[in-house]
C-alpha cells in the first residue's frame, strides 16, 4: 500500500508539471498564479479545454506525435486514479467534442438530417479532367454556402458556426474514403491478377505449415478466400477508425476499468478490458461476414490480452495498415515504369521475363506469406484470429529485405514502411 500511495503521488507530482507547463504556454500570468498558489482548481475549464484538444488534434492527424502521444495518455489514464483526482480537485479529462455534442449545443441537430447535407459532406471524386474537377468543387461549395446561410438564418448563428460543423463532416468523410483507400486498392490487384477458382504455378496462392515460415495449411482457393476477407476487414476498420479512436479513449480513460502492468512477451505492458471497443470491433467484424458470405479462420478478437493489452496498443497497431500497404502498391505501379529505362528493363526481363511476372511475384508473395499466420510464438500469437493476420503482414514486412524482388522495391524509392505514404 506505501507503494502504491507513492507511485500515485509521484503520477500526480508529474501531472502537475506538464499542467503548469500548459498554463504557462497558455497564458503567462496563469503559470505565475500557479507557480505561486499551487492550486489547479481555479483553471480547471481551460485545463480539461487544453487536453481535449490535443487530443482531438492527434485523432485527426494520426501520423504526427507518434510516440509522445501514448506517454500523454497514459499519464491522463493515471489521473483517473480516485488519490490523483484528490491531490488535483477534479478529473483532468473529458469527452471528447463530437459534431453531434458540438450541433446539440446550437440546437442544430436537425441539420444532419437535411437531404442537402449528403452533397455537402460526400467527397468530390477524381475527374481526369481539371475543369471537371474544379466545377464539382464550386458546384459543391455553393451548395455548403446556402445550407449554412439558411441554417445560420433561422437558428440566429453565425455562418461560421454552421460551416465548421459541415465542413468537419466533410474531412471525417475524407479521412474515412483516404484511409481505406490502400486496402480496397489491393482487394482490386488480388482480384485482376488472381482468380479464385483457377490458379497456374505462378498464381498459386496455396500455403503449407511448416514451408517457409508458414503456420497455416490453405490451398489456393481458400487462401484467396482468407486474404480478401482480411483486407476487406482491413478496409472496414479503417473506414472507421475516427470512431473507433474516440470509443478506444473513453475505454482506456474508464476510472472503472483499471489496468494492471504485467509482462506479456512483448515487454512490460498495462493491459486494460476495452468492453466497448470490443463490442464496436465485433460489429464490423459482424458487417465484414456478411459482405462476403463467408469467413475463414478464426473469429477471435484479442484485446485486453496479452496479444493486444489495451485498447491504444489496438489503434496504434491497426492504424499501421497503410504503412503496410502503400509501399507494397507504389512498388507494383512503379513496375511500368522501369521499361523507360534500359538498365532497369533488362533488370525486369532477367529476372522476371515480364512486367506482369514481376507484379503477380510481389503480389503473389505477399498474399501468400503476409497471411500465413507467422509472426508470433504461437498460435495464439499470430494464426489466424483477427489479430494474428496483423502480426503475419508485420511479419512479411520485416523479411522485405530478404525477398528476390526487393530491388522492385528500391527502384520504387523505398526506404522503409515507416516513410513516405504518398502513392
Amino acid at each position: 500500500k506505501a507503494d502504491v500511495k507513492k507511485r500515485d503521488h509521484r503520477i500526480a507530482k508529474e501531472l502537475t508539471n506538464t499542467l503548469t507547463g500548459f498554463l504557462t504556454a497558455l497564458s503567462l500570468d496563469m503559470g505565475t498564479k500557479i507557480a505561486n498558489d499551487k492550486d489547479f482548481g481555479p483553471f480547471k475549464q481551460e485545463i480539461k479545454v487544453c487536453i481535449e484538444a490535443c487530443r482531438r488534434y492527434k485523432i485527426m492527424n494520426p501520423d504526427l506525435l507518434r510516440t509522445d502521444y501514448v506517454k500523454f495518455l497514459y499519464m491522463l489514464q493515471d489521473a483517473t486514479s480516485p488519490t490523483v483526482k484528490e491531490i488535483l480537485g477534479f478529473d483532468v479529462s473529458s469527452p471528447i467534442i463530437t459534431v453531434t455534442d458540438y450541433l446539440a449545443d446550437r440546437k442544430l441537430l436537425d441539420l444532419l438530417e437535411d437531404p442537402d447535407l449528403p452533397l455537402c459532406i460526400t467527397p468530390v471524386p477524381k475527374f481526369e479532367r481539371g475543369s471537371q474537377q474544379n466545377s464539382a468543387l464550386r458546384r459543391k461549395d455553393m451548395t455548403v454556402d446556402k445550407l449554412c446561410k439558411r441554417y445560420a438564418r433561422e437558428k440566429g448563428l453565425k455562418v461560421d458556426e454552421v460551416e465548421i460543423a459541415v465542413r468537419s463532416l466533410n474531412d471525417a468523410n475524407n479521412f474515412a474514403d483516404n484511409n481505406s483507400e490502400s486496402a480496397s486498392h489491393l482487394i482490386e490487384l488480388l482480384k485482376k491478377f488472381f482468380s479464385p477458382d483457377a490458379h497456374t504455378d505462378r498464381t498459386n496462392l496455396g500455403i503449407t505449415e511448416g514451408e517457409d515460415g508458414a503456420r497455416l495449411t490453405h490451398e489456393h482457393n481458400r487462401q484467396f478466400n482468407y486474404v480478401i476477407q482480411s483486407l476487406s476487414l482491413w478496409k472496414n476498420i479503417s473506414r472507421e477508425m475516427f470512431a473507433l479512436w474516440v470509443v478506444a479513449e473513453s475505454d482506456l480513460l474508464n476510472p472503472n476499468e483499471t489496468y494492471e502492468l504485467r509482462e506479456t512477451g512483448q515487454g512490460l505492458h498495462r493491459v486494460q478490458k476495452a468492453p466497448n471497443l470490443y463490442r464496436e470491433l465485433s460489429k464490423i467484424l459482424e458487417e465484414t461476414k456478411k459482405e462476403l458470405g463467408q469467413w475463414v479462420g478464426l473469429e477471435t478478437i484479442h484485446l485486453g490480452d496479452n496479444q493486444v493489452p489495451n485498447a491504444f496498443n489496438f489503434i496504434d497497431k491497426y492504424g499501421q495498415i497503410t504503412r503496410i500497404v502503400v509501399p507494397i502498391i507504389r512498388t507494383i505501379e512503379n513496375i511500368d515504369k522501369l521499361v523507360e529505362d534500359e538498365a532497369k528493363a533488362a533488370y525486369v526481363r532477367e529476372i522476371f521475363g515480364t512486367t506482369e511476372n514481376a507484379k503477380v511475384a510481389v503480389l503473389r508473395d505477399f498474399f501468400r506469406h503476409g497471411f500465413d499466420g507467422s509472426g508470433g510464438d504461437t498460435l495464439e500469437d499470430a494464426g489466424s484470429c483477427v489479430d494474428g493476420r496483423l502480426t503475419s503482414a508485420w511479419n512479411w514486412c520485416n523479411n522485405i529485405r530478404t525477398k528476390p524482388f526487393y530491388p522492385l522495391f528500391l527502384m520504387a524509392g523505398f526506404t522503409s514502411f515507416d516513410g513516405d505514404l504518398s502513392i
